[in-house]
């Protein structure tokens, strides 16, 4: 991914997305936010305890860096299930300027322009989405469990069946994630994707002790290209949060005590 620097705020935009003159995307890192301790600096987190202060001045910074109003965003109030929500103009400022008008909501999709979609992760995975062609956009949250639920996948289906979009016309980026090289998980964990059967043998690493080492992206990849999105039209972001705790707020690295970056998607409006 494309580091991006404004006014001391780093995020992270795809470079395959960045063709579409009509989007705006974009993922945190740490940086350019006002909060201290591991909070530090740029945490979205709004279920997190660092106070409502800092958390709602961060997504002024972050918002304003990217070039998105803040009463724009729309934050998927998550459950780690796979449910996908078709995002309103009512649902603006839902989680950040207002309470939330729904639960259980990990993935969003809409087509109405300056509606800037959100999901939050530290570990979990952001998976963008958009389609040129009939103008929608969706973005999930991707833990293991909604990747062992094929969020993904229910996000294509949903962008099908309300805006007629074709798999093959979308456009996916799977962001910054716990990596392979960090991600060891135990044996039940493993087998929810044993199913998978669209899957080649690269996505885990069988270690000693029944523990195993999963590659989320990887794992989500196989899931895009099956639900019928070319491969070409995937980009991954290669980025372990684990890895680059500097810069990425990891759970699993900073053993809970992080706070959560976000990644927004948006189209613009006149």
């Amino acid at each position: 991914m494309k580091e991006n620097y404004n006014n001391e705020v780093m995020y992270y935009t795809f470079p395959d997305f960045e063709q579409f003159d009509f989007l705006v995307h974009a993922f945190s890192s740490r940086e350019g936010g006002v909060s201290e301790g591991y909070y530090s600096s740029m945490n979205l987190g709004i279920k997190t305890d660092d106070s409502k202060e800092n958390i709602l001045k961060n997504y002024e910074l972050f918002t304003d860096a990217v070039g998105i109003k803040l009463e724009d965003v729309v934050i998927g109030n998550l459950n780690h299930g796979n449910n996908v929500r078709v995002a309103t103009r009512n649902d603006a400022g839902c989680g950040i300027l207002k309470p939330f008008n729904y639960i259980n909501v990990d993935a969003l999709v809409t087509n109405e322009p300056n509606l800037a979609i959100t999901v939050t992760c530290a570990d979990c995975v952001p998976v963008f989405f958009v389609d040129p062609i009939k103008k929608a956009i969706g973005i999930a949250h991707s833990g293991w469990k909604g990747t062992a639920q094929e969020i993904s996948a229910k996000v294509v289906e949903k962008m099908v069946e309300e805006y007629g979009c074709k798999p093959e016309d979308i456009y996916a980026g799977v962001g910054p994630c716990i990596g392979m090289c960090c991600y060891e998980v135990s044996r039940d964990v493993f087998e929810e994707f044993l199913e998978f059967d669209y899957l080649d043998d690269a996505w885990y690493f069988e270690k000693d002790d029944d523990k195993f080492d999963l590659d989320l992206s990887r794992i989500i990849f196989g899931t895009l290209a099956y639900s019928g999105i070319l491969p070409e039209h995937i980009s991954i972001s290669g980025l372990c949060t684990c890895c680059n705790n500097d810069v990425l707020f990891s759970h699993r690295a900073q053993k809970g005590k992080r706070g959560t970056m976000a990644g927004m998607i948006m189209l613009k409006g006149n």
